[in-house]
């Protein structure tokens, strides 16, 4: 489901879940392997660090 601003919020059921966090910084990494343009690709990197850090945080949440 799309918001008016065209974004899709995150499911609520896995927010706790490190292993989506990881997925999804998984596929940021894979994206920016594709991009040609350097300051692109460093910006997805940085999308993908970002949600490293969010798995660290559903991590800690758990324990």
């Amino acid at each position: 489901m799309l918001t008016e601003s065209g974004v899709v919020p995150p499911d609520p059921t896995k927010i706790y879940d490190p292993k989506h966090w990881r997925d999804r910084a998984e596929q940021a990494r894979a994206i920016a392997d594709e991009m040609g343009d350097r300051e692109a690709r460093e910006a997805m990197l940085k999308v993908a660090e970002q949600y490293e850090r969010l798995a660290q945080w559903a991590e800690e949440r758990r324990s």
